[in-house]
């Protein structure tokens, strides 16, 4: 095992488990999740041992994000294992850094993409990666595209058009992987 995904099942209840070789998945639910889609449950048949459920007992603000850190700790018995915890809940992020004092390696994901290997963009791509990020910084934070949609026009209008609609979805995905961006409710924060 080199990956342990930790899942915030009450902040992702739709999330779509597949298998990622060498992952082991942890799944926490609240003790008012009731109701786990039949779909999600075959999905995940397959992965046998690799898929635990975790029932919260008690209801409380936190409880889940308490039982994933003592997992976490748990768990962190070798330090050639990647952590990843998948929930769109920056109040994991201190705690993150914290465990990475001691040589424990752990990630907060958006998407399960993140934990595979990380594409790597085109030559030509990669340059106007590096065109757009070099704007961005260069904007005021406040005048900064705030949707998906306001970022890839921005980026499209960028290259006069040299850049088609895919490509600029490939580079806002890149700017998701590379953690300069984030999505909360369907609204973009710069981590810069």
């Amino acid at each position: 095992m080199r990956k342990v995904v930790y899942i915030d099942y009450e902040n992702l209840p739709g999330v779509h488990i597949e298998d990622v070789e060498g992952t082991k998945f942890l799944i926490f639910i609240g003790e008012n999740q009731k109701k786990i889609p039949t779909e999600t449950i075959v999905r995940m048949q397959p992965l046998g041992e690799r898929v635990e459920w975790i029932s919260i007992s008690g209801v409380g603000r936190n409880a889940l994000d308490f039982h994933i850190a003592y997992y976490l700790a748990k768990y962190h018995t070798n330090n050639a294992v990647t952590h990843y915890i998948l929930s769109k809940d920056a109040g994991y992020d201190p705690l993150i850094k914290h465990v990475a004092k001691f040589g424990q390696r752990v990630k907060r994901i958006i998407t399960l993409e993140e934990i595979k290997e990380k594409p790597v963009l085109a030559a030509e791509l990669a340059q106007k990666y590096a065109k757009v990020v070099e704007i961005l910084k260069k904007q005021d934070k406040t005048r900064r595209p705030k949707i998906r949609k306001t970022l890839a026009s921005s980026i499209e209008t960028l290259f006069q058009g040299q850049v088609s609609k895919e490509d600029a979805d490939l580079l806002i995905e890149h700017l998701f992987r590379e953690r300069f961006i984030e999505e909360k409710n369907k609204r973009i924060a710069y981590l810069d």
